[in-house]
């Protein structure tokens, strides 16, 4: 067994005895009581979840509301109309809501995304939300950041890191250890209660005054931002689009869907021999490299010289048509290529071509398409490419 058939198993083990420990919950309304303990995941869809026991695992749920005030040792995913973390939750807490509301102590994160967020308890990580409304009180800490985009923030309680925020209104009459770094479109305000024991940055379209900056004991700098008319303005003078964008990116995914085409049916048809190809590519990939490059270079120069002697035109017609699909063979040769040492890079020498093939041929098209550095990496991708030719050639002459 390879190495990453073994992780393979191991995922699909861990996910099976997980799964068998967890409890699927389809009720109107479920409630885990306070005496009693349930080890294993909890997944529920209905109207309303109850955790007042003590939960081993995580809770996996949507329902109208949710209210946790037992504690749980995992994580919450939660998608609810209103929810309430009362309890202890030694994970995270990831949730989906109009109003969240938490009074008991998180372990680890808040993410969230609501309406309404109160944190009145005590957060081990940091805050992520999205949201109208995000309070922070007085009696909270959160021991990691706070990253917020929002209508209006009140941080009234401790935060112990950075603040990073993008909303209208800013209130702040708590302690903050860490810097603040704000963007605001009314109101910033530092009330005589607030500690900022970092720097503050505060963006804004027009002159704000904060209230007490003595309140900072770091740096405060203001940045004038443009104002709606003149980023109006600047709309107007936008340039359009250019080249790279209008022809060439939609070019190159073109050009990516159909070399992934024509590498599935190499592989279909040739697979044992392409295996053994890049077998000898990967082995002695020096050689590889100097003969694709001789070839590549050769190539070209044997058309002109077939075109200068009359007679050997017609020879030289189908040298050519046979060089540019060497050319575009090249490229997929090379993606091939690069799959296959990725693979053997990050552990897995053995991996199907049906996974390789995708993998490289999408990254060696797309380097290419960059503007300026993706000529050399066409000629490195020709270099690679006829050289995994040769050494099929090679291989079709000693069988």
């Amino acid at each position: 067994m390879t190495r990453l058939q073994v992780r393979l198993f191991t995922i699909l083990y861990s996910l099976f005895t997980i799964s068998s420990a967890a409890q699927f919950v389809s009720e109107p309304g479920y409630t885990l009581p306070a005496e009693e303990t349930r080890i294993g995941d909890i997944y529920f869809g209905g109207t309303m979840l109850r955790i007042e026991g003590r939960l081993d695992g995580s809770a996996i749920a949507g329902a109208q509301s949710v209210n946790v005030s037992g504690p749980v040792t995992r994580n919450l995913f939660l998608a609810a109309q209103s929810v309430d973390v009362a309890g202890a939750v030694a994970g995270d807490v990831v949730t989906l809501c109009a109003t969240l509301n938490v009074s008991g102590r998180v372990g680890g994160a808040v993410r969230a995304g609501a309406g309404t967020i109160y944190i009145n308890g005590a957060v081990g990580q940091d805050v992520l939300a999205g949201c109208a409304n995000l309070v922070i009180g007085k009696n909270s800490e959160v021991r990691g950041d706070v990253a917020a985009g929002c209508r209006s923030l009140e941080i009234a309680g401790t935060v112990r890191g950075d603040v990073k925020a993008v909303a209208n209104e800013i209130v702040i009459s708590g302690s903050i250890d860490g810097d603040v770094d704000v963007t605001v479109a009314d109101k910033l305000t530092l009330t005589p209660d607030a500690r900022i024991y970092g720097n503050l940055r505060y963006r804004s379209n027009k002159k704000i005054d904060i209230g007490n900056p003595d309140m900072v004991f770091g740096n405060i700098d203001h940045v004038l931002l443009p104002s709606p008319k003149e980023i109006e303005d600047m709309r107007d003078m936008k340039p359009r689009p250019g080249t790279f964008v209008t022809f060439f990116l939609p070019f190159t995914i073109l050009s990516i869907f159909g070399a992934l085409v024509v590498g599935f049916l190499l592989v279909a048809i040739w697979k044992h021999a392409l295996n053994e190809g890049l077998a000898r590519s990967l082995g002695h990939w020096g050689r590889t490299v100097g003969f694709g490059a001789i070839g590549f270079l050769i190539g070209p120069m044997s058309i002109l010289v077939a075109f200068a002697l009359i007679i050997t035109i017609p020879a030289g017609l189908i040298a050519a048509a046979a060089y540019l699909v060497s050319l575009y063979l090249a490229k997929i040769l090379a993606g091939l290529f690069t799959g296959r040492l990725l693979f053997r890079i990050f552990g897995a020498p053995e991996i199907s071509l049906w996974w390789a093939a995708p993998v490289g041929i999408v990254i060696v098209f797309g380097l290419c398409a960059i503007p300026y550095a993706g000529w050399a990496i066409w000629l490195a991708s020709m270099a690679v490419g006829f050289g995994v030719i040769a050494e099929l050639l090679g291989m079709s002459r000693t069988t």
